[in-house]
């Protein structure tokens, strides 16, 4: 199985936290990556404050930031300029 490249994870995680904050496993099945490395990509997109962590009862929440938003949206922007279809 050929691995994708991490951009392509980095923007699927905005992908997924745009259409909802979630916590870290349901994001690792959302993405369809294990815990284990999906972690180092949100640690990387939490320092560059593109992803935010809350506590919501007593849970972590991961949550996409504004400027998490407008690279995703940028992302989107050159898919689509670039798209074969």
């Amino acid at each position: 199985m050929k691995k994708r490249e991490p951009i392509l994870i980095r923007m699927q995680i905005l992908e997924s936290l745009f259409a909802s904050p979630k916590g870290p496993t349901r994001l690792a099945q959302s993405c369809n990556v294990n815990y284990g490395r999906i972690s180092g990509f949100i640690e990387g997109l939490v320092k560059k404050g593109l992803v935010r962590r809350d506590i919501v009862d007593g849970q972590e929440t991961l949550g996409i930031t504004d400027e998490g938003y407008k690279v995703y949206r940028d992302w989107l922007e050159v898919w689509r300029r670039v798209s074969l279809d």
